[in-house]
């Protein structure tokens, strides 16, 4: 079957947008108020996620890369620095280090939740003075920030696939000296693209708010475009107004997930699924494979009308990170469709398939 073939047969996306008329709205008032650009929704929007992360400081930038780019900046990271980050993570991260002239060191993983190992972030941390690390939040799995306690070096706490108040009342995004978030379409809060800082340091914020727009200031090689528009501030504040209920609907989904897929005979031994933990937000569904790649798994469920998908792709140039747990990661690891919007009778197709593929003899 062609690829063209495949696409025609996807009966579940991976993704989907979540957007009712609340939001059709708020991009038609914005449209006829007639200001577009960085302005009031996007002051409105700072002003809220200060008060929902418990911090002072809330900035808005152009997407999530803005916002650790910028955040990387405001801590001085320069050229020859060292920024430690999870070996299994998006490029967005490296990417972010690069701008700088910093070296991004990839640290091992946890198997449980996918975040930064702390003990092997701190013997890092210990061997080689790097000037700042990120950690994390992996498919929502709040990370373990314990480490800040016993350190000087500034912790990131990358919060876009988990922000929000966990069950027991951390506020993710106001845990560290720095939170960011991406407010891609398909993230926890869509605005199209937008990102944010989040901070209590008032010199964090003014570099930030200043740095994001090149305007009327002198040339800067590093200052670039990075301001939120209106239109995508719009579309965040109404999703905001609604995270708490898209949270408990991706949480019911991936309770449910679990309990159709926990111990069908003659699969059971496959793949691992994650814990049913509910100190946590439901942003990916992510599945461990035992035996099978991820990715002969993702090929052969796209032929059954499920579009899963390798969560991340890995950007390590090296070999020698000594990561064993992230190489595992990277092979194994595949997320299936988890958003609000996904229906139950979808749902159940996404398992029938999945079980399928797992019963295939040339998946195992």
């Amino acid at each position: 079957m062609s690829a063209a073939e495949i696409a025609m047969t996807i009966a579940v996306p991976h993704n989907r947008l979540t957007f009712t008329e609340t939001e059709v709205e708020a991009v038609a008032r914005v449209v006829r108020s007639g200001h577009w650009a960085q302005g009031p929704r996007v002051a409105e929007l700072e002003r809220e996620l200060a008060r929902m992360a418990g911090v002072q400081y809330a900035v808005c930038v152009a997407c999530g890369l803005s916002a650790l780019r910028l955040s990387l900046g405001a801590l001085k990271v320069s050229s020859g620095d060292k920024v430690l980050l999870p070996a299994y993570s998006c490029v967005a991260l490296a990417n972010a280090c690069l701008s700088w002239g910093a070296t991004p060191v990839p640290i091992e993983i946890e198997s449980s939740t996918w975040n930064i190992e702390p003990y092997a972030c701190r013997c890092a941390i210990e061997g080689s003075g790097p000037k700042a690390v990120i950690a994390v939040n992996t498919f929502g799995a709040p990370a373990d920030l314990s480490l800040e306690q016993n350190t000087s070096v500034p912790i990131i706490e990358d919060c876009a696939h988990g922000f929000g108040v966990d069950s027991e009342g951390s506020r993710l995004g106001g845990r560290s000296e720095i939170g960011v978030l991406s407010f891609y379409a398909t993230k926890l809060l869509g605005g199209g693209e937008g990102g944010a800082v989040l901070t209590n340091s008032s010199s964090i914020h003014e570099f930030v708010r200043s740095t994001r727009d090149y305007s009327d200031q002198p040339p800067n090689g590093r200052r670039f475009n990075d301001k939120m528009t209106d239109l995508e501030a719009a579309l965040v504040l109404t999703q905001l107004d609604r995270l708490p209920s898209m949270l408990a609907k991706r949480e019911a989904l991936a309770h449910r997930y679990i309990e159709l897929l926990r111990g069908p005979s003659g699969v059971d031994n496959k793949f691992r699924l994650p814990e049913p933990d509910c100190n946590r937000v439901w942003y990916r569904f992510v599945v461990e494979m035992v035996e099978a790649s991820a990715d002969s798994v993702v090929s052969a469920l796209k032929v059954e009308g499920v579009d899963a998908a390798l969560p991340v792709t890995d950007w390590r140039t090296g070999s020698n990170d000594n990561c064993p747990i992230a190489d595992r990661a990277y092979h194994s690891l595949l997320s299936l469709p988890l958003y609000p919007t996904l229906t139950h009778e979808e749902q159940d197709h996404v398992v029938r398939s999945f079980l399928k593929v797992c019963r295939e003899a040339d998946c195992v």
